[in-house]
């Protein structure tokens, strides 16, 4: 019964340690045209901002299918974001942020991305971090984790699904805060040299135990390990 006990005390220290943790797929959330308004009530709750200025006709939508399909194949829904984020030849600041998390060195943000298949319009997509809390504000997303194709180069970003991972690293504890895909494009628009049209996929957060869940643990199996020597 004692071993059952402390079995039973690390599933649940296990389970609440990875809680934190969601994938978003977009599956069953978007439907054909744009994403729903305000905050995204699918799998998980994203708000998205566009901030450009003057802002153009789109913000975040649901991905074309007739452009390319999602990660999973044809039919398979994902997050788009293009050129018509902003009007005229301006800087697209265009972001789609994550609901509030508890972020500990050591977690991995990853997703899969693409742009066009014959892209002739650089793109730019940050995966940034903040650690304010529940603030959705953009000032406070001050920690790049992944920049795809920083350079606005017409190669720099792949035109086949390919996946991006971001660690957390740098916190002095647990921490929270949100994370966020940041449409950055100098130039953009639909008069501008930059910018054209890409998609944003299979998002995962995989948390890590924080080190005093760590600390409970490997208290728990000391004492495990000592009352099985007890009992022979």
């Amino acid at each position: 019964m004692k071993k059952s006990l402390v079995i039973l005390g690390f599933t649940t220290l296990v389970g609440s340690a990875f809680a934190q943790s969601f994938s978003e797929n977009w599956n069953g959330v978007v439907a054909a045209g744009s994403l729903a308004s305000g905050t995204l009530t699918g799998q998980n709750a994203w708000s998205y901002q566009n901030l450009s200025a003057p802002a153009g006709t789109a913000t975040w939508f649901a991905g074309n299918q007739s452009v390319f399909a999602g990660q999973g194949g044809t039919g398979d829904a994902y997050a788009g974001v293009n050129f018509n984020s902003v009007a005229g030849n301006n800087t697209i600041n265009n972001w789609l942020i994550s609901q509030v998390r508890t972020f500990n060195n050591g977690d991995t943000i990853s997703f899969w991305a693409r742009t066009v298949d014959a892209p002739a319009f650089p793109d730019r997509l940050r995966l940034k971090l903040s650690t304010s809390g529940a603030s959705t504000n953009v000032a406070d997303f001050t920690t790049t984790l992944v920049s795809v194709n920083p350079s606005l180069t017409v190669s720099g970003f792949p035109n086949v699904w390919t996946q991006f991972t971001g660690t957390v690293s740098g916190l002095s504890g647990a921490t929270s805060g949100r994370f966020a895909f940041h449409y950055d494009v100098t130039s953009g628009g639909p008069s501008g040299a930059n910018s054209d049209y890409i998609g944003v996929d299979t998002i995962s957060y995989s948390a890590v135990p924080e080190p005093a869940t760590m600390a409970a643990l490997g208290l728990g199996a000391a004492a495990l390990i000592r009352r099985r020597r007890a009992a022979k």
